[in-house]
């Protein structure tokens, strides 16, 4: 009875640090794992401010040269205006 009764501690003891020292690495890989996490969403976020950044820029870019008193300049005296809505092309 005694033998058994020691057995069965020596079994819950053991079973409880196996338990506390699962525990203790299951909490170690989780945090580093979100920590990897968080880089990750830093990182993807710089790009996606970079990118909305370049977008931006390249609308504007658009809407300039969608001015016709900007596509005219750019053309110098090659074109000319004819009633404000025809345009002819010197040869």
């Amino acid at each position: 009875m005694q033998r058994s009764f020691r057995l069965t501690r020596i079994l819950v003891l053991t079973l409880l640090v196996l338990s506390v020292v699962f525990y203790c690495v299951s909490k170690t890989c989780v945090n580093s794992w979100n920590i990897s996490l968080s880089m990750e969403e830093d990182q993807l976020s710089q790009e996606i401010a970079k990118k909305e950044q370049i977008v931006e820029e390249l609308q504007n870019e658009v809407n300039t040269l969608q001015e016709k008193g900007r596509l005219l300049g750019m053309l110098d005296n090659q074109v000319s205006d004819n009633e404000n809505n025809i345009y002819v092309m010197d040869d």
